[in-house]
């Protein structure tokens, strides 16, 4: 049975997935609270910020949703870089596992259905043979990341705890646009930019990509259903870091860009944590429900990197 909230309230809504879900929804709902916590908030502030709600706070937390009262919680709040995670483990704690314990239970309190978002980091990427083999919302869980384990231990809190639930994992993030997007696909963005001749890719880790313009989308649709429970939410085909490098050179007609395969070690010294060597999700769980609309990551670059980056297009 589908179901209409009137009042969304998001955590963590100044970051990447934030500037994606948070004008997505206020254009489809009645009201929607964006919450950020205030250091960040001062660093870089997004203009929908309307509300500050540190996650660790459970008073702060506990005022902001008695006083709204959302009917839908989500939970973007995170710390999301595996190399701070593996230096300062208790700090992953506290933000992937404690503060989703607070938000659920406080959310839990004002009745409202909870959407968690975590990560395809949580699987030990020991399947062989990819693209072959690859990774549904059945399969077992067994982390070999600090990142993986503490956002696992938020996908237990949530389902322990809350009575109407979403966990949500997405694969290799990309999105923001040039003021956010930090991840794998902005780096090899930024490289060009700065005139590289040469890009490394890696040829040994394999994953999805997820696209945040069309994650926001595709949630919409999920949450509308009621049919609560765990799905993989990433772009349909999978491939290398190489491989999307590959994409993204190409998309943008940059036929004066040399690319070179590397293997993991080579950028050992700045990506130091475990990374597991197969990431490839599958939507299966949206599939069953005939609600993937997920595109091709291909697809997905022809559209952002266009519309952000219309600087490094060639024709």
């Amino acid at each position: 049975m589908a179901s209409f909230f009137d009042r969304v309230l998001i955590t963590g809504s100044g970051g990447m997935l934030g500037n994606a879900v948070y004008p997505h929804f206020a254009a489809n709902y009645p009201s929607v609270l964006a919450t950020d916590i205030n250091q960040y908030n001062k660093r870089r502030r997004a203009p929908w910020l309307r509300e500050e709600m540190d996650v660790t706070n459970r008073k702060q937390v506990r005022e902001v949703m008695a006083g709204y009262k959302p009917d839908l919680v989500l939970h973007l709040a995170a710390l999301v870089d595996m190399e701070i995670c593996e230096e300062d483990p208790e700090l992953s704690e506290l933000l992937n596992v404690t503060a989703t314990q607070i938000v659920a239970e406080e959310a839990e309190r004002v009745g409202a259905t909870v959407v968690y978002i975590s990560t395809g980091g949580v699987f030990d990427g020991g399947k062989p043979n990819p693209p072959d083999n690859y990774y549904t919302e059945e399969d077992p869980v067994d982390s070999i990341c600090v990142y993986g384990k503490t956002k696992h231990g938020g996908e237990l809190h949530v389902r322990n705890i809350c009575s109407k639930c979403y966990v949500v994992r997405p694969g290799w993030m990309t999105g923001g646009g040039y003021a956010l997007d930090r991840k794998f696909v902005g780096m090899i963005l930024d490289q060009i930019e700065r005139g590289e001749k040469v890009i490394y890719g890696v040829d040994d880790k394999w994953g999805t990509p997820t696209y945040t313009y069309a994650f926001a989308k595709n949630l919409d649709v999920l949450v509308k259903t009621g049919q609560y429970g765990t799905y993989h939410m990433v772009c349909k085909e999978p491939g290398t870091r190489f491989d999307i490098a590959k994409g993204i050179v190409e998309v943008c007609g940059r036929t004066d860009i040399e690319l070179q395969r590397v293997k993991s070690d080579f950028f050992q010294a700045r990506f130091s944590a475990p990374r597991p060597p197969n990431e490839i999700l599958v939507n299966q769980a949206l599939e069953d429900l005939g609600i993937n609309q997920m595109p091709t990551w291909r697809e997905a670059f022809e559209e952002y990197i266009p519309r952000h980056f219309p600087h490094l297009m060639r024709k």
